[in-house]
């Protein structure tokens, strides 16, 4: 679904309309979530972080001027501080969780636990690799920001963010491949 980041939606949202409030975090929700839950390694706390970034995001629309950045690279900005203050506050260090899911009738239940295998071995992989090298690929290929709106985010020149995406390419897929080589034990850290 295409984001609908008009002024006009922006500016209705910045005088109060809960309708408008509403459609930015529907468009936001999913992405926020992912990079929260990728960042966390933990989905309760992703999904209370979540909710704390739409909470800062009411609270601070009025100023919020386009000028200085896209909206999404705005709600990025707020989800990466929010998410750094909860290691701050908690020491907490990701943990990984298990998480029940019923398979899709329709699909075949091989492809369904080949899915999720990849889905936990690509998490515990990335909460093995440096958090600006996560949070730049988090961003570029799960939330698919710009290389320009993920350097704005993490306050890096654009060459940085490319310097951080490269080294985080490599480590995660050495982390991979060493996973696959240990036949699903856990991977080394990098």
């Amino acid at each position: 679904m295409p984001f609908d980041n008009s002024p006009d939606l922006i500016a209705r949202a910045q005088q109060g309309s809960g309708e408008a409030a509403g459609k930015l975090y529907e468009e936001h929700f999913r992405s926020v979530f992912r990079y929260l839950f990728y960042a966390t390694g933990d989905q309760a706390a992703a999904e209370d972080l979540t909710g704390d970034v739409f909470l800062k995001m009411v609270q601070a629309l009025p100023g919020y001027r386009a000028t200085s950045a896209a909206f999404r690279t705005w709600l990025f900005q707020i989800a990466r501080n929010l998410a750094i203050d909860h290691y701050r506050r908690s020491g907490a260090h990701p943990v990984e969780q298990l998480v029940e899911s019923a398979p899709d009738q329709r699909e075949r239940p091989e492809a369904h636990v080949e899915a999720n295998l990849t889905a936990e071995r690509l998490q515990a992989a990335l909460q093995r690799i440096g958090s600006d090298q996560r949070d730049v690929l988090v961003m570029r290929f799960i939330d698919d920001l710009s290389l320009q709106e993920t350097a704005r985010v993490l306050h890096r020149s654009e060459d940085a963010v490319k310097g951080l995406q490269r080294r985080g390419l490599a480590a995660l897929r050495d982390l991979l491949t060493t996973t696959e080589e240990n036949d699903g034990q856990s991977p080394r850290p990098v």
